[in-house]
């Protein structure tokens, strides 16, 4: 299957640029990951065409999940400085931050640490499994239910902000 789909990798990368340019060839690497654990070839292909639609959802999925998760903060942070926001915006993202923060610290050690180490290196999910010898299975869906947590418990605070 890999070795029919890495014959339209330029069809991939161009579906990829639509949610990143920069990162888009990154993307399709992460994504050829996932449908080798994931898929199969008739999902991929149907008869001799590569089946676009699916491909997009993938690549979607992987792009939501493995790069604009994990540098959303980074892009708040530049935003912020980027538009000299006043004090008062700068006190309300510092009151949201420390309010995140205290909610990342009441979970035990193990959810915590692997939380953090996340957001807080360049590691994509597979480096961090490899690395820590925890299964990629595993940290994915940690990091998937405490990101669900997070959101549920500050996206109120988050879409008050004037950011």
């Amino acid at each position: 299957m890999l070795e029919r789909l890495y014959k339209h990798q330029d069809t991939l990368i161009e579906i990829a640029k639509l949610f990143d340019k920069n990162l888009a060839e990154d993307i399709v690497q992460e994504t050829y990951i996932k449908l080798h654990q994931y898929s199969t070839e008739e999902k991929c292909f149907t008869g001799e065409k590569l089946n676009k639609s699916y491909l997009f959802i993938v690549i979607r999925s992987v792009y939501i999940t493995s790069f604009y998760n994990k540098f959303i903060t980074v892009d708040l942070v530049d935003n912020i400085v980027e538009n000299a926001f006043d004090i008062n915006d700068e006190i309300e993202w510092y009151k949201f931050r420390t309010k995140c923060e205290a909610e990342v610290n009441s979970w035990d050690v193990y959810d915590k640490k692997l939380f953090t180490i996340y957001r807080d290196s360049d590691l994509s999910i597979r480096k961090l499994a490899k690395e820590t010898g925890i299964s990629f299975v595993s940290i994915f869906h940690s990091l998937k239910s405490h990101k669900k947590k997070l959101r549920e418990l500050f996206q109120e605070d988050y879409d008050n902000l004037n950011l």
